[in-house]
């Protein structure tokens, strides 16, 4: 398996992949998520091509089976946060038919070497509560929940 750097080559793959994430997500909070739609294609390549940013993909056999973005933040708004680089992941996608290979863990040792570089202190990442198999992967890894968001 390869992690290399997202093209716009592989905007159909990763247009596939974020339609089974979009899928689950819908299915499981409507109220916060929309069906998968064709303006997701503009966003996936305004992504891409964005720059300080890590938008990469996991592949196998010549076939794109995950992708990951993230980005660093550094807060200079709010004095009571630190001010240290903090990568925040912004997407962790696996195809179902590939998942519990490996590809998500080595998806985020890629970009832990990558936030590690950028003097990043922390990893952080948003995972929805029904997600129990990505929250299963975080853990694995050494994530521990730091906040909780509640919404009614």
């Amino acid at each position: 398996m390869e992690i290399r750097t997202a093209t716009e080559q592989d905007i159909d793959a990763i247009l596939e992949l974020n339609r089974q994430i979009g899928l689950i997500h819908f299915e499981h909070a409507p109220e916060v998520f929309c069906p998968p739609s064709p303006q997701e294609r503009d966003f996936l390549l305004n992504a891409i091509g964005s720059e300080g940013r890590l938008f990469c993909v996991a592949v196998l056999d010549a076939e794109v089976v995950g992708f990951l973005t993230a980005r660093i933040d550094i807060n200079e708004a709010i004095p009571f946060l630190t001010r240290l680089p903090i990568c925040r992941i912004g997407s962790v996608v696996v195809d179902e038919h590939h998942r519990s290979r490996g590809i998500g863990k080595a998806l985020i040792a890629h970009c832990d070497d990558w936030a590690k570089a950028r003097d990043a202190c922390q990893i952080r990442l948003e995972v929805m509560s029904f997600n129990e198999r990505a929250k299963s992967l975080y853990e694995t890894l050494g994530f521990k929940v730091q906040s909780q968001i509640m919404a009614r």
